[in-house]
């Protein structure tokens, strides 16, 4: 069986500390499969070569759009070439991760899981976040999304929302087509869950990839929202000249001020 974890970095080259910091965190997993990263042809060559020589397989990849979809954020136009993973025919099966996602241990166990599986979503737990995806490479399959990509509801805007709807019965699948929450843990979640003793210890076992969905570790504005120490460790790895202890201290304290911001909350 020929396996890929896959990320997709399209809107120049804005995401690529996170395409990065997610390289460092698959290579600290122990995994062996190769990785390959999606561009489209407004990522610049000098972040193609970055990200080769970090050992990431570069792909071009053509924009692929929504005529009827209505983004909810303007990058959201552009993330449908997620959809082109499942052009991806020379793999037999390949996890689909976002660029601001940020793996903690291994999950090539998601190999084994049947097309097609998806984590809940924290807002909507009965249809599924698209930040962590299974799926098995289909010209087939393909073909069908871009027949109805125009037309089909997305109520995101985005590839999260048509996906649910192509993928309708998601829910109603068998339990394996479902992912725990811990292969796509939101960064909040986990800072929370981190704090918290009695939480603490089923987290290192449950915690499999957190997702940075809403605050990005690599802008520049203090961190209030979690995980902000563990996403900068596996950067640090990119960018060992970049480390520093008063930067580790900085991020330890950004999480620690979380701590303290949700303990006022919850008392």
């Amino acid at each position: 069986m020929k396996h890929a974890y896959v990320t997709l970095m399209c809107n120049g080259d804005a995401y690529l500390p996170g395409v990065e910091a997610l390289g460092e965190s698959l290579k600290a997993s122990g995994t062996t499969r190769p990785m390959l990263v999606m561009v489209s042809e407004d990522v610049s060559p000098r972040t193609r070569a970055r990200l080769q020589d970090l050992g990431w397989t570069v792909q071009d990849v053509a924009p692929l759009h929504s005529a009827g979809a209505q983004p909810l954020y303007p990058r959201f136009d552009s993330v449908f070439a997620k959809l082109r993973a499942w052009q991806l025919t020379e793999f037999d099966k390949v996890v689909l991760l976002d660029a601001d996602t940020l793996v903690l241990q291994n999950i090539d166990d998601l190999f084994e899981r049947p097309h097609f599986a998806a984590a809940p979503d924290f807002l909507m737990p009965d249809r599924f976040n698209s930040g962590v995806l299974v799926l098995d490479p289909s010209a087939e399959t393909f073909a069908a999304m871009v027949e109805s990509v125009d037309t089909a509801p997305t109520y995101d805007g985005g590839d999260q929302g048509f996906l649910n709807t192509f993928f309708a019965n998601w829910y109603a699948m068998p339990v394996a087509h479902r992912l725990p929450a811990g292969y796509n843990l939101m960064h909040f979640i986990l800072q929370f869950q981190r704090s918290h003793p009695v939480l603490k210890h089923a987290l290192e076992k449950e915690a499999k990839v957190i997702h940075y969905a809403i605050q990005k570790p690599w802008h520049l504005a203090p961190q209030v929202s979690g995980g902000s120490e563990q996403w900068w460790s596996m950067y640090f790895r990119a960018h060992p000249d970049q480390a520093s202890a008063w930067r580790d201290q900085l991020h330890r304290g950004e999480d620690k001020l979380f701590d303290r911001v949700i303990d006022t909350f919850v008392r």
